[in-house]
């Protein structure tokens, strides 16, 4: 395959909490812990995505390269497949269009040592066009329809969570990792499509700063990684 793509978004406003790809997890910038697991991984270009001047200043510091995407893209109602074009299509400008883009959000930075190599593995061995990283949780799931509840599993016969096969389970989306072929970008204008596998990660690593709780509770995981 030609080359990979690790593309890392990262723009300069969020509402939640001000300047969060900035904030200090574990003695580091935010931002910081996804940059380094990308390039502990062999065989990434390694790019932040921003527009944010001191965003590009720290990841070019350790180690990453920066695309400066145009404000436009950088908008509190971006959508993420648009940067991810800009990003492929500077790269082609370069003469070095990606095989595939690897997409980490920096706002999940619990990754387990490897879990990144380990997705590139499953990507190229089962040839999916795209890869979704994912988290095991029970299939106890409900809906509301009017006023009632509307199961989505057989709750007349529950089984024990511990006695669940892969098949019972169900499994949540994390945001923290996506694997894709950049056809299917430049086709679908999707960060998924064609024939999409499941990369299932360790529970811990599904965490995802949104608030100042879910900040908390990646600095207590974080040395997990």
């Amino acid at each position: 395959m030609k080359e990979i793509l690790a593309l890392i978004p990262a723009r300069g406003g969020s509402k939640g909490i001000p300047r969060k790809n900035l904030r200090d997890l574990g003695g580091k910038p935010l931002i910081v812990w996804t940059i380094q697991q990308a390039l502990a991984t062999p065989g990434l270009r390694v790019v932040v995505s921003t527009e944010d001047g001191e965003i590009a200043e720290v990841s070019r510091a350790a180690g990453a390269e920066v695309f400066l995407r145009p404000a436009e893209l950088a908008q509190d109602t971006t959508a993420t497949e648009p940067v991810v074009l800009h990003a492929i299509s500077v790269a082609t400008d370069e003469g070095r269009r990606p095989g595939a883009v690897v997409l980490l959000q920096a706002t999940s930075p619990v990754r387990l040592p490897g879990t990144i190599g380990r997705a590139l593995e499953q990507f190229n061995r089962t040839d999916v066009d795209s890869l979704v990283g994912v988290v095991p949780v029970p299939p106890f799931i409900w809906s509301t329809e009017d006023d009632r509840a509307v199961p989505h599993w057989d709750y007349e016969h529950r089984l024990r969570r511990q006695d669940m096969t892969e098949r019972e389970l169900r499994y949540r989306e994390t945001g923290s990792l996506y694997v894709t072929r950049t056809e299917v970008y430049e086709q679908t204008r999707n960060r998924l499509g064609g024939r999409i596998g499941a990369f299932v990660m360790e529970p811990v690593e599904g965490t995802d700063i949104d608030s100042w709780d879910d900040l908390e509770l990646a600095a207590a995981r974080i040395p997990l990684v």
